[in-house]
């Protein structure tokens, strides 16, 4: 009897967590040459905290470096999605994760992005911008920054990433997140 019921209850159970699961926007996640050859054996998460929280704590080093700002914009926007999704970060404050998605919201809305746009294919434009722009290629950089992911044009995009303002709620979120890399030196 109890073999019987045992796999319907575990049915139940089954059906009654997926009612309550809120859907979670696939992450995306930053191509393997995003940083070059730049942060070689490193963690690629860890890269790209770091990039991004060093781009946000210090952004006037990042003024007419659009290419540089596009990456850290990338970096952002993958970081957030996958703390927010991947299992690999479930043990993190809860906080900076919501933290890191407030931020890629407030970061996209300067950068003409939709809050509703595809991560992966943002990430994908803003990393084709950034190698375009380090091999000295506008025209393809424009390319890259045209399309549905952007509501300014390509010429507006990129004068936002020569001069990309202060985001406080950025800065925190980056140093916090970096933080959690290394909880035990945490209060």
């Amino acid at each position: 009897m109890m073999r019987r019921i045992l796999p319907l209850l575990l049915a139940g159970f089954a059906l009654a967590g997926c009612v309550h699961v809120a859907h979670v926007p696939p992450p995306g996640y930053l191509p393997e040459d995003a940083f070059g050859n730049s942060v070689v054996g490193e963690d690629p998460a860890f890269a790209a905290v770091t990039d991004a929280m060093m781009a946000f704590a210090y952004p006037q080093r990042l003024q007419g470096n659009p290419a540089g700002m596009a990456l850290a914009i990338a970096s952002l926007d993958a970081m957030a999605g996958q703390f927010a999704a991947s299992g690999r970060w479930a043990g993190w404050d809860e906080m900076t994760k919501q933290e890191m998605m407030d931020a890629r919201t407030q970061v996209r809305a300067i950068l003409g992005v939709p809050a509703n746009a595809s991560s992966q294919a943002v990430i994908d434009h803003l990393v084709a911008a950034s190698h375009a722009l380090d091999r000295g290629d506008q025209a393809a950089a424009l390319a890259a920054l045209s399309g549905p992911e952007f509501t300014a044009s390509p010429a507006r995009t990129l004068a936002i990433l020569s001069h990309f303002p202060r985001v406080p709620a950025a800065n925190k979120a980056t140093m916090d997140a970096n933080l959690n890399f290394f909880p035990s030196g945490r209060d």
